[in-house]
């Protein structure tokens, strides 16, 4: 593994021009002559979710910010949002809070091709940035855990896009 400190010198600086016109902030990049980072938002609401990394997403397990329904039922599959159960006919199906997030979001919309940007939004509340192994990793421990229970409930690959939930009548 090689090491990124020989190319770092010192912390970089960043300026932040919030609001200004593109002229104004070419200006600045300019005048900084690389010695900084020069960021440009259009508000200071911008500016904020560009520094905290704020996708917009809520915090509820399948991204639902007011659960309008707690429990999403399809065919024999239930997940209890608020108990964070899921049961398949009445049999149990242990799940960590990864593999649950992961299920209750592809289950609100079963059928429905859920890219990796999305699950990265919804479920690690990140922005995807190429890397689709954290998703593609959740996925299969829940294919596992599933596979434990029941046969015809299916997490399925879209290759390239990401996956979509396979639900029995």
């Amino acid at each position: 593994m090689v090491s990124a400190a020989p190319y770092i010198e010192a912390i970089t600086p960043f300026v932040i021009c919030v609001g200004t016109t593109l002229e104004d902030s070419t200006a600045i990049a300019q005048a900084i002559d690389r010695r900084a980072i020069v960021m440009i938002a259009p508000d200071s609401e911008a500016a904020r979710r560009l520094l905290v990394g704020d996708t917009g997403i809520p915090d509820s397990p399948a991204g639902m910010e007011d659960l309008e329904y707690r429990v999403i039922e399809r065919g024999c599959l239930r997940v209890d949002l608020v108990s964070r159960q899921v049961t398949w006919s009445d049999v149990d199906i242990a799940l960590s809070a990864r593999e649950f997030d992961l299920l209750a979001t592809l289950a609100t919309e079963a059928g429905r091709v859920w890219t990796f940007e999305e699950l990265m939004a919804r479920i690690w509340k990140t922005r995807y940035l190429g890397d689709a192994d954290p998703v593609v990793s959740a996925v299969k421990r829940l294919r596992r855990r599933l596979a434990l229970v029941v046969d015809e409930l299916r997490v399925v690959s879209v290759r390239g896009v990401g996956f979509r939930l396979v639900v029995p009548d």
